[in-house]
């Protein structure tokens, strides 16, 4: 959008407005309800209702993700000196061809064999809160639980994890707040630690998907240097922030809930259906971006080439036109699907990791407590843009 497009076009919002950063889940119901299609200066358009978020999931041509050829992912390298987080803000042809590379290194039967290796962290975890009696479940479980189990998958260094929360939290910072200088900086050390990895690995190859991704072609070549270090950093970024938010949003749910917290105790074929429904309500992602590529009018509004648009997965979750009594947590209606986890041609690739080790960190609390709750008197700090949850949990734990 140009200037004198910007200047012309109505701001509807704020999202930077104080009452919308602490309540992000409320506005995205206000603005699905009075205005779903919206502009905002920080975030240019704003899309809330359901069919819009799939409609722009979907409708590729239209709306893009970033780069879509070889020839473009090349020149994207040249002009930034890094490569694009792949691939994720990638179009197709490349798009679809690096999900088919790397489909399989998630894939169902992968998950199965890492199963084993990724509880074994979340009861070592869980063991520990549980004995202290109190502690803080999201500095104590679901943030280091989640990093942890990635590392082990990738064959990384467990120990490192603070590091990269560190890195993945300075990131989305400066991302939000603009701060180029702050990005550049903590992405030139992000890149380091990969290529020192990578490195390694060309010396001495393990069984990790930094050496997996070393064996890999495109057009008959190994993949380069800085196509690997934007796969990596993609995954180390993405790959556990939104499952901490998706352990804490369901915990506090059932921290408050001591009825449902009781079922899923007694039978927990019923914590992935249970752990969907309070995310569709309680998500731990606010948005996710795309670039016009095309002209589109939604509800009467002119979305232009070069336009970014976000899909408000906050508000399309609890949509009313699609879910009935949305606000509400019901553990047995039957629902439309949610978007939690995207939906088209970019489906979250980490689902099925993500959701082993939700299942997972919920079956080991559940199996070794009566009963946990929120301690007394405490108040709570709702994280800020891009994610939905808390910034702490403090609980009482009851052993089992």
């Amino acid at each position: 959008m140009s200037e004198e497009q910007k200047q012309k076009c109505p701001v509807d919002w704020n999202p930077r407005d104080e009452y919308a950063i602490d309540h992000q889940i409320e506005v995205a119901d206000e603005m699905r309800a009075k205005c779903p299609v919206a502009y905002s200066e920080f975030l240019g358009w704003s899309l809330f209702s359901y069919k819009d978020v799939v409609e722009a999931s979907r409708n590729v041509d239209a709306y893009s993700s970033g780069v879509g050829t070889v020839e473009e992912i090349q020149q994207f390298i040249k002009e930034k000196g890094e490569a694009p987080a792949i691939p994720l803000r990638l179009d197709s042809p490349a798009h679809k061809d690096y999900r088919i590379m790397m489909n399989p290194y998630f894939s169902m039967k992968r998950m199965k064999e890492f199963e084993p290796s990724s509880r074994e962290l979340a009861i070592e975890l869980a063991d520990n809160i549980i004995a202290k009696g109190s502690a803080d479940a999201v500095a104590e479980y679901s943030d280091p639980y989640p990093v942890q189990s990635l590392c082990r998958l990738l064959g990384w260094d467990a120990n490192d994890w603070r590091l990269i929360k560190e890195w993945t939290t300075t990131n989305e910072r400066a991302r939000v707040r603009g701060d180029m200088e702050m990005l550049k900086e903590v992405n030139t050390k992000w890149d380091a630690y990969i290529m020192d990895v990578v490195r390694a690995r060309r010396i001495k190859p393990e069984e990790d998907i930094s050496s997996w991704l070393l064996e890999q072609e495109k057009a008959g070549k190994p993949l380069d240097d800085a196509i690997i270090t934007g796969i990596l950093r993609l995954l180390l970024h993405a790959g556990h922030g939104t499952t901490t938010a998706s352990i804490s949003n369901v915990m506090y749910h059932l921290a408050i809930d001591q009825d449902m917290q009781a079922r899923l105790r007694a039978d927990p074929s019923l914590i992935p259906r249970a752990s969907e429904e309070i995310l569709r309500v309680d998500g731990p992602l606010v948005a996710m971006p795309r670039f016009m590529k095309e002209e589109v009018e939604l509800n009467g509004r002119k979305l232009c080439p070069g336009d970014t648009v976000n899909m408000m997965y906050l508000g399309a979750n609890r949509d009313p036109e699609v879910f009935e009594n949305p606000t509400e947590i019901d553990i047995d209606a039957k629902r439309a699907p949610h978007l939690i986890w995207g939906t088209g041609p970019h489906v979250c690739l980490g689902m099925p990791l993500a959701k082993l080790e939700l299942r997972v960190a919920l079956e080991e609390i559940l199996k070794r407590t009566k009963s946990f709750r929120l301690q007394d008197d405490v108040e709570l700090r709702r994280l800020r843009y891009p994610g939905n949850s808390h910034k702490a949990l403090p609980m009482v734990f009851e052993p089992a």
